[in-house]
């Protein structure tokens, strides 16, 4: 079986002397490991293109014993410029492919990660680059692709409106309205939220990081928010952040 797709390459690796490995998410086949044979040194199939974050058009075949995929050959379609000379920019970038890498994306929803990543891509190369805010953000689009993002004006249970500052409930997986935060019982992890960072949450959810430039957040209600999120992406989706790595729990 053969067949061609656009792919963002999330991870690479080499194996013996010059073939290569690489992790790469496709717009209509999703998450994939392909194997590069010759790719250190082959500069007709593949003209010194697979690197972290580029962009390929790729032509993928399965093995004969159909133990493998093969990348037969790719060409660059875009790759960054300006955040490969910035490292805190390049850290940014590769935050967000260890997420999408681990996040086993499915294959209904490659098409929205793969634009996922490719705008937060343009926004990190551009000159203004990427606020503060773009990893959160990013984890939130993230969640809400795999189907875990709430909607942040109403509530979790009675699905009554949201008009107020609220409560986030981690273990509910979205916000609790007054009434409904009374009669929750036990010990539940979350924070209270203003309402203008719950309405700019759902604004988040429901956009693309192209239009996430000049949403800001005081640092107080930013760690709030990443305690929340990072609290969602561990409790519900068993991703965690640990020692520059994402794992599963």
């Amino acid at each position: 079986m053969e067949w061609n797709d656009t792919g963002l390459v999330l991870a690479k690796g080499t194996f013996r002397e010059y073939d290569v490995w690489l992790r790469v998410l496709f717009r209509e086949h999703g998450v994939h490991t392909v194997f590069a044979f010759g790719g250190l040194h082959s500069r007709r199939r593949f003209v010194g293109c697979l690197d972290i974050l580029n962009i390929l058009d790729c032509h993928v075949a399965q093995s004969r014993n159909g133990r493998y995929e093969e990348l037969c050959e790719a060409v660059l379609v875009r790759g960054p410029q300006r955040l490969r000379t910035m490292p805190s920019r390049q850290g940014l970038a590769v935050n967000c492919l260890k997420l999408l890498d681990s996040a086993s994306v499915p294959v209904e929803a490659a098409g929205d990660a793969f634009r996922l990543m490719e705008e937060s891509l343009v926004l990190l190369d551009s000159e203004a680059g990427a606020g503060p805010l773009m990893p959160l953000f990013f984890r939130l689009k993230c969640m809400a692709l795999l189907g875990y993002a709430p909607d942040f004006l109403q509530c979790c249970l009675c699905r009554s409106p949201i008009g107020r500052e609220s409560f986030f409930c981690v273990e509910e997986g979205g916000v609790l309205c007054r009434t409904c935060q009374g009669q929750c019982t036990g010990r539940s992890s979350g924070a209270v939220l203003s309402l203008t960072t719950l309405q700019m949450l759902q604004a988040v959810r429901l956009s693309w990081p192209l239009q996430w430039q000049g949403l800001q957040l005081d640092g107080q209600e930013r760690r709030k928010v990443s305690l929340c999120l990072d609290g969602m992406l561990r409790y519900h989706v068993g991703i965690a952040w640990d020692r520059g790595h994402y794992i599963r729990i």
